[in-house]
């Protein structure tokens, strides 16, 4: 693995794999490329930046490693990418990022104590993983009670395993970087603005389904249950649902949106259904009065 030099105090070694940033675990996420990484940071590649000396959390997914924890943000270039400083790591992530940097480097040893950079553990336990809505996404088992038992199904899924597990995993990271990549070269070749903020709400959806099914295979294939992670796929639904009506009432209010746009009776008729919907299931307890 190539070094990257510079000024810094630790080496950084360039590395691939993907990235997920949060101010706080109830804000949405910001995906991005790994660029390089170091001991005490990483570079990450991605449109979507954050401001010099915003603290986040970060998930980073680098071979078969995932590693958590807080970090500020360091150096920020607009539409490009962001330089990241670790700032807390709990003693699990600590060593899978000694790890992960003695295989770059060919050492797959941890180093001496005498030589190791020990990023303080983080004052607060982060939740796993970073991929929570505006509230809480629940487990399989805490919704189980509100749904009606499912009828015995006819054959169950087959869990991935081993090599087919490994082959899935890396077609998903490799979509996921591709994905990244035509996103960063749009900007690049100064498409309009508009059309980008609409692929980038789109491939942020595509991004968030992809990490969830990259978990489903790598829980499956380890022999545990893949279904407790599919509530985030409902979560992430409601998250698309509520950044697409704030999008329209924006349109509407900017009479880009009319009375005779193309299927705009088709979408009175759904949301008017849906709204049926949520005001049966949250008023229940209320007597049905809002």
């Amino acid at each position: 693995m190539h070094e990257v030099p510079g000024r810094r105090k630790h080496n950084r070694y360039h590395c691939s794999g993907g990235v997920e940033l949060r101010r706080n675990e109830s804000a949405p996420a910001i995906f991005g490329n790994l660029g390089d990484i170091s001991m005490e940071g990483c570079y990450v590649e991605t449109v979507s930046t954050l401001p010099t000396g915003s603290e986040v959390l970060f998930m980073l997914r680098v071979r078969d490693a995932t590693i958590r924890g807080r970090a500020t943000i360091k150096a920020s270039n607009h539409a490009v990418g962001m330089g990241v400083e670790f700032q807390h790591l709990a003693t699990e992530d600590q060593q899978k990022l000694e790890l992960l940097i003695g295989a770059l480097t060919g050492r797959q040893e941890m180093r001496p104590e005498e030589k190791r950079v020990i990023i303080p553990e983080t004052p607060a336990p982060i939740a796993a993983p970073l991929l929570t809505p505006t509230r809480p996404v629940p487990t399989a088992s805490m919704t189980a009670r509100h749904k009606p038992a499912a009828a015995p199904s006819v054959a169950s899924p087959r869990p991935a395993t081993g090599q087919n597990a490994g082959a899935m995993s890396q077609k998903i990271m490799r979509t996921i970087n591709e994905l990244n990549e035509l996103e960063q070269n749009l900007v690049r070749e100064r498409v309009d603005p508009r059309l980008i903020a609409q692929f980038h709400d789109a491939v942020g959806h595509v991004r968030q389904t992809a990490w969830t099914l990259q978990q489903w295979v790598d829980i499956s294939s380890k022999g545990g249950d893949p279904f407790d992670i599919m509530p985030q796929l409902e979560a992430e639904r409601m998250q698309m649902l509520t950044k697409l009506s704030h999008n329209v009432n924006a349109d509407i209010d900017a009479t880009s949106i009319t009375e005779f746009t193309l299927g705009i009776s088709d979408l009175y008729q759904s949301i008017e259904g849906l709204y049926r919907r949520l005001r049966k299931m949250l008023m229940a307890d209320k007597g049905g009065s809002i």
